[in-house]
């Protein structure tokens, strides 16, 4: 058997290990346009502000993938799947599969922004080739732009604060984090990112740079404000790649369609898995693109099953951030931004962000269940909430009140047997 995986990041490898875990002999191909071995995306921010070698980012030693037969060929765009021959095309050369997996990922998404285009100070935050320009551009008399208080915006600039002059970040939306605080939490976040040299500018865009030998030198605003500009990073979102299965014929709808449970695509032979992927929220039932490692890991480990023969399924899938800036531990799951008269929320909130005791908790609720949770360093209990989101487990069958320690009140009700974790007896 013959396996091709294109994309060689969370569900790529994840596929790889999946299938020779099931299948010691088959063939397993993986093409990658980047160049280098499979690495952590989450710890590109840690590179950049020097708190791990680029050696301590990769997943797993090249002696893993030779004592796995697995070949990983770097620096391959693959450029056209048919899926009649079963081939897939690069600039090399072609390949036949038996089943082939779409690993393909997110790609930055920049929006229009009048003289931007083409400088060279002008870069995203999505991969280590472009996280090592960042690195070689910045430096303490840099002034650094971010447009974006995203996921991908606030983690570059916690790592420019540490090695620029000054830090800008600008965002549309009225909140910082808007994607995984709700409006309560992204208050006191924003607050504290303050505190560590990052100036805010909310309900804003950038409509105009200023170039000076193919530099940005400045950026206006909307607003008309203009920020002083030595390095500017695009970081407003990602889109999922999803050319390659659109021109093979696969069925795209802003992510590829899969099958949720084998992510098997339109085509019988061919699985897609990751942030290129629709997903279905197991909590709401919405068709969603959930770009987030835990999930990509997940769908990879089910296609790699499904590939190699074996019945696997992904088991639900929604949205589970864990996530530090400057210490500040902020734990998201679920439906956090949830509206609509069946959802009710309950908060907890203590200390102050002055001497760093500052504490919040936010349990969102849809009738007997807990569907959503905010913990800013209160995250002690995450797994407990996480488990009772996943298991579906009823409210009513809980004593105690819900927002204190868990450990000290999971009891059924029939048995008084202590239970946690989504009711494994203790």
């Amino acid at each position: 058997m013959k396996y091709i995986i294109v994309g060689a990041s969370a569900a790529g490898l994840s596929v790889a290990e999946t299938i020779r875990k099931y299948d010691k002999k088959g063939k397993i191909t993986i093409f990658t346009k980047e160049n280098y071995l499979p690495y952590s995306r989450p710890s590109i921010s840690y590179y950049l502000k020097g708190r791990v070698e680029e050696k301590d980012i990769f997943l797993r030693k090249e002696a893993f993938y030779r004592a796995n037969n697995i070949e990983i060929i770097t620096g391959a765009q693959v450029e056209k799947i048919d899926c009649k021959k079963k081939e897939i095309f690069t600039e090399n050369g072609s390949y036949r599969y038996d089943r082939l997996c779409l690993a393909t990922g997110s790609k930055p998404f920049t929006p229009p922004v009048k003289n931007v285009s083409g400088n060279k100070n002008v870069l995203t935050f999505l991969d280590l080739a472009t996280v090592k320009q960042v690195k070689n551009l910045a430096h303490k008399d840099a002034r650094a732009v971010i447009i974006g208080a995203g996921l991908i915006g606030m983690k570059a600039a916690e790592g420019l604060t540490k090695v620029c002059k000054s830090v800008d970040v600008v965002e549309l939306s009225p909140r910082v984090l808007p994607s995984i605080l709700d409006e309560k939490s992204a208050v006191a976040v924003k607050a504290y990112l303050e505190k560590n040299a990052i100036s805010f500018h909310l309900e804003n865009t950038a409509v105009q740079a200023n170039i000076e030998n193919g530099l940005v030198k400045s950026v206006m605003l909307k607003n008309g404000d203009v920020l002083p500009c030595d390095l500017l990073i695009m970081a407003v979102g990602v889109r999922p790649e999803t050319q390659l299965a659109e021109n093979a014929g696969l069925e795209v709808n802003r992510g590829i369609i899969t099958n949720p449970e084998t992510m098997q695509t339109s085509d019988p032979d061919i699985y897609a898995a990751g942030d290129c992927t629709v997903s279905l929220d197991m909590l709401d039932g919405a068709k969603k693109i959930i770009a987030l490692w835990p999930n990509a890991v997940q769908q990879g480990a089910a296609a790699g099953a499904q590939m190699a023969g074996v019945q696997n399924f992904t088991g639900g899938t929604y949205s589970v951030n864990a996530i530090d800036f400057y210490s500040l531990r902020i734990c998201t799951c679920g439906l956090i931004n949830a509206k609509g008269e069946q959802y009710r929320d309950e908060v907890k909130q203590s200390g102050s962000l002055e001497d760093n005791s500052f504490s919040y908790k936010r349990l969102i609720f849809e009738g007997d269940f807990l569907v959503g949770y905010v913990l800013i360093n209160s995250s002690a209990n995450a797994g407990i909430y996480t488990s009772l989101i996943s298991n579906k487990i009823p409210l009513s069958s809980l004593c105690g009140d819900i927002m204190e320690e868990p450990s000290l009140f999971m009891f059924d009700k029939k048995t008084r047997t202590q239970k946690l974790r989504g009711g494994v007896e203790i």
